[in-house]
């Protein structure tokens, strides 16, 4: 009877999957800003928190600055899609993720599996910039 916790983890090990995760970039991002007003002036601030403007996909964190181009293209009406199919890196893949009326950007790892990733823009409008706004992203 003891060797069955050993048999019942050798067929767990040998049946399971990798574990795969859908990640996408939040739709928006709030952001604390302190603006620095001239003598004179008043600062204020937008209630609405900055919505996604832009993604782009890393061989490596983005301050290496290595970006990865789509492999493909493809236009329907007004919807842009871009695919990347990852291919096997020593480093790892990130996903960073740009928001209007703002600077900042966030960016994060894509788990160890993830090797495809989709991202549709709207091309009936833009933000300043140039950058369309994102309707979908997934990547899995």
């Amino acid at each position: 009877m003891k060797a069955l916790p050993y048999v019942l983890f050798a067929f767990a090990t040998f049946t399971a999957t990798p574990l795969r995760a859908d990640i996408s970039c939040p739709d928006r991002l709030a952001v604390r800003q302190q603006a620095e007003a001239p003598s004179g002036w008043s600062a204020s601030y937008s209630e609405i928190p900055p919505r996604l403007a832009g993604v782009a996909l890393f061989d490596g964190p983005p301050a290496n600055k290595v970006g990865l181009k789509h492999d493909q293209r493809k236009q329907s009406g007004r919807d842009l899609m871009l695919i990347w199919n990852l291919r096997e890196s020593p480093r790892s893949h990130y996903v960073q993720c740009n928001y209007e009326r703002t600077t900042a950007t966030i960016a994060t790892a894509l788990p160890p599996g993830v090797r495809h990733c989709e991202i549709v823009f709207d091309t009936s409008t833009s933000y300043p910039g140039g950058a369309m706004p994102v309707k979908r992203m997934t990547c899995r």
